[in-house]
Order: C-alpha cells, then sequence, then structure tokens
C-alpha cells in the first residue's frame, strides 16, 4: 500500500495517541501521591505526539501550545520530584529511629 494512502491512518492513530496520553496523565497527576510522576511523563509523551500531529498537518497553533504545554509539563515534573526529594530528605528512616 502507498504512504500517501497511510497518511489518513497515521494521522488518526496520532489524534487518538495524544488523547489517551493526556488523559492518562490528568488522571495520574490528579492522584497527589507519587504516582503522579508518571502522570507528567505521561503529560510529556502526549505533548510529543501532539507536536507530531501539528506538524504533520500544518497546524502551527496548535504546535506552539504543544511548545507551551511541554514547557509547563517538564516544570510540573521538575517540582513533584523535588518535592518528594525533599521529603525524604526531612522524613526520619526506620534505620536511625531504632
Amino acid at each position: 500500500m502507498e504512504l500517501a494512502a497511510q497518511i489518513p491512518n497515521l494521522l488518526n492513530g496520532l489524534e487518538w495517541s495524544g488523547c489517551a496520553l493526556a488523559m492518562s496523565g490528568s488522571f495520574l497527576v490528579a492522584l497527589h501521591n507519587r504516582a503522579s510522576r508518571w502522570g507528567w511523563i505521561a503529560y510529556i509523551c502526549s505533548n510529543l505526539v501532539w507536536s507530531a500531529f501539528a506538524l504533520a498537518t500544518g497546524t502551527y497553533g496548535l504546535f506552539v501550545q504543544q511548545l507551551g504545554f511541554t514547557a509547563t509539563s517538564l516544570y510540573g515534573l521538575y517540582r513533584h520530584t523535588r518535592y518528594y526529594r525533599e521529603l525524604a530528605a526531612h522524613t526520619p528512616t526506620a534505620a536511625a529511629a531504632a
């Protein structure tokens, strides 16, 4: 089959993959626990998929939006990771308590 005939299927796959990753990320971030880290990673993956979709379809406004979302997702992952590292540093371990 010709590549041009596969383009609609590819675009459809990108669209639904981006949607599923974003929804999964939203659910995981909403948990507000250590698993939320994976939500930020899902957001970043979603941003990459949506960026590919935007470039393939020529929707450059969507592409610029995804650049902004990628920046906020990276910042969210950084803050989440920093919070749990600081929490671990200030929490006494079982060995220290014994």
